[in-house]
């Protein structure tokens, strides 16, 4: 992977983080897969440049962690 490319995933992941109100080092203590679906995520994010179909998934995301939450 390229050094510029490394660089630029670990703002991503310290913007990411400062955005959730955590530490950055939250995201390395997780399982490689984990970080690779992660970090999927935001470039699949990325992608969606329309700000109404942002809305729809931070709607959906909202909605799954509402029922995960309500299942705890």
């Amino acid at each position: 992977m390229p050094a510029d490319s490394l660089l630029e995933q670990n703002e991503t992941l310290r913007r990411l983080a400062e955005a959730l109100d955590m530490e950055p080092t939250a995201f390395h203590d997780d399982s490689v897969s984990d970080l690779s679906q992660t970090m999927e995520l935001l470039r699949l994010w990325q992608g969606v440049a329309d700000q109404q179909d942002r809305a729809k998934v931070l709607a959906m995301v909202k909605a799954i962690m509402h029922t995960f939450a309500s299942r705890a």
